[in-house]
Parts: C-alpha cells; sequence; structure tokens
C-alpha cells in the first residue's frame, strides 16, 4: 500500500514538474507568445511592379521571424491607393511614395478634404525614381524655363510624375496652362517623343529607366535629359522634403554628362493602431534579416538602418523605439 501510495506521490511530482518546466519555456519565448497577437495586412501594389515583390518579402519575414504571426498580401493599384487603405485602416501596412503618404497625412492636393491622420511611417529607404525628362537633342531644349509652349508627355494622370513636374515647373514661372499636355504612360511617351508627336516625355522610374536605356542602346534616336541647377533643385526640395535630389550617371544612358535631377522615396507606411509592441517587433524582424528584402527586388537593395528614419512624418512608436536602440534616431 505504502509503495502505491508513493508511486502515486512520484508521478503526481512529475506531473507538477512537466507543467512548470512549460511554463518557463513558455516565458523564455515572449516574442512565440506576441505573434499569436500579429495578424496584419500589407497593401502590396499591382503584380510585375516593385511593390508587389517587397511586400511579399516582408510577409517572408515576418512569418518567420516572428511565430505564430498571420499576414496577407492584398494587390492594389500602387501608391495612392496604398496610403488610402493604411491611412483609413483597410490594410495595416503599406509601401508607397513619400509625397503621396504626406498628402495623404496633411490632406492636401490629391488628398485635398480626405485627411488620414493614422498613417505612420514603419521605415523609409527604398530605391525612389529618378525624373527623366527627355527631349530631342535636335530641340535645342536646355532648361526647364525652355518648356513654356511645349507638348508634354506627362504620364497617367494622378501620378507621381505629373505633380513632381508641375511643382518643379512652378520654381521656372511654369503653370499647368502654360504646357501642351497628353497623358501617356512612360513607354507611349518615349515612343511619342521618338514619333514626333511631343517635344518632352517625362517619367519616373528606378535607374536605369528601362524605356530610356532601350533608346540609348538602339542609337537610332539621339536625345538628352534635362538637368537641374543646385539652386533651383535645393528650393524645391526645401518645400517638398519627401522628393530627394541625385545625380544620374553620365555613362549610364552614354550622354557624356551627369544629370542633376529629382527622385522619388518610397516608404513602408502602417496605420497608427497597430499596436507598439506588433510595429517594434516587425521592425526588428525586418532588419536583422535585410539580405531577404534585398533579394526580393533590386529597389530593396537600398533598405538600410541608417536612412530608415524620415522626419516629415511621424514615425510609429513601435518602429521609433527599434531605431532609437540601434542608435539612428533620437
Amino acid at each position: 500500500m505504502k509503495e502505491k501510495r508513493f508511486g502515486m506521490i512520484e508521478k503526481t511530482l512529475g506531473i507538477l514538474i512537466s507543467l512548470a518546466l512549460v511554463g518557463i519555456c513558455s516565458a523564455a519565448d515572449p516574442q512565440k507568445e506576441a505573434g499569436k497577437n500579429i495578424n496584419i495586412s500589407i497593401a502590396a501594389g499591382p503584380a510585375g511592379g516593385s511593390y508587389y515583390p517587397l511586400s511579399v518579402g516582408m510577409s517572408e519575414i515576418i512569418r518567420k521571424h516572428i511565430p505564430g504571426s498571420r499576414v496577407d498580401v492584398v494587390n492594389t493599384g500602387g501608391s495612392t491607393e496604398n496610403s488610402t487603405m493604411v491611412g483609413s485602416g483597410e490594410s495595416d501596412i503599406g509601401i508607397t511614395n513619400g509625397d503621396a503618404a504626406y498628402e495623404a497625412y496633411t490632406g492636401t492636393v490629391r488628398y485635398a478634404g480626405k485627411k488620414l491622420p493614422n498613417i505612420r511611417v514603419l521605415y523609409a529607404g527604398i530605391a525612389g525614381g529618378p525624373l527623366h525628362t527627355v527631349v530631342a537633342k535636335s530641340s535645342g531644349l536646355k532648361d526647364y524655363g525652355q518648356l513654356k509652349g511645349k507638348k508634354v508627355a506627362l504620364g497617367p494622370r494622378g501620378n507621381t510624375t505629373g505633380f513632381l513636374a508641375l511643382a518643379l515647373l512652378k520654381h521656372f514661372g511654369l503653370q499647368k496652362d502654360d504646357l501642351r499636355l497628353s497623358y501617356l504612360n512612360v513607354d507611349d511617351g518615349m515612343q511619342a517623343l521618338q514619333d514626333g508627336q511631343v517635344d518632352v516625355a517625362m517619367g519616373i522610374g528606378p535607374l536605369p529607366l528601362p524605356s530610356v536605356k532601350q533608346m540609348a542602346t538602339f542609337g537610332k534616336f539621339s536625345f538628352d535629359l534635362l538637368s537641374l541647377e543646385e539652386d533651383k533643385a535645393q528650393a524645391f526640395r526645401k518645400e517638398n522634403p519627401f522628393f530627394n535630389v541625385i545625380k544620374i550617371p553620365a555613362d549610364l544612358y552614354g550622354l557624356g554628362h551627369e544629370v542633376k535631377t529629382l527622385s522619388s522615396t518610397n516608404i513602408v507606411v502602417i496605420n497608427a493602431k497597430v499596436s507598439e509592441e506588433a510595429a517594434y517587433l516587425i521592425t526588428k524582424a525586418i532588419f536583422e534579416n535585410l539580405p531577404m528584402m534585398h533579394s526580393a527586388h533590386p529597389s530593396g537593395r537600398m533598405i538600410k538602418l541608417e536612412t530608415a528614419a524620415v522626419n516629415y512624418l511621424p514615425m510609429h512608436p513601435g518602429a521609433a523605439k527599434y531605431f532609437q536602440e540601434k542608435g539612428v534616431m533620437k
């Protein structure tokens, strides 16, 4: 009888020890528990663009490095729709242009009367798209101030190319009505330039811009790119901090000279209502596994810790906490 009782005590102790060990293991992995509360959607962009593979890359990092998390990637129309979806809470995270996010947050330009104050920045640094202002070499056009009365292919209505170009031209005393505009996509605009249907074709995209590189490679059409003076570039950026000033290398298109131009910025935004803990864990997972983002798409290779924070929009507290820990944000 004593032997039986001792066996029961031993069995009970074994169960209690096992339960205690389970508790210790759980306490040792709080991230796993926190991951169970992360259920997010990412507004990606159209298939075939850069935003979609980058969004898939983010989702894979989150799933792999935050155990228990659930992530959905949603096809969208791109930056403007993504800003709307994140700002309204329809999606938790999205990639967008810095200018679209700024306008959505402040309720200005294309978001006039539709302010979305819940937009926050998760991180910046994705390669942007430099503005290419292409003219025929035979046109004699050398300066933006000479574009008055010219036929200009400006890109599709409502896109960043049009916003950037028209905002820039104001620094040269030109308004929208001073131009004869065609709203063509980049490829069609470059073809219209070669066919003599327009005097200028504008486009934004990662370097090298395929349609411009194609013209340079085939060499059948002699063209040039308009370059900005330093004072005009810096004056524009002072008013529009969500754009960068960059130089297109002289040998990229065989022009024989550098081209100073403005470049859009691409950032990842997150809704303010996403918890600080979730945003922190997501940011940490991404920046401690950057090679996965670098390999997701060429534009992801520019993402680095040193350029992850911005000052023209509020950072999400969870992201800010991580960047403060890493010493790249005060």
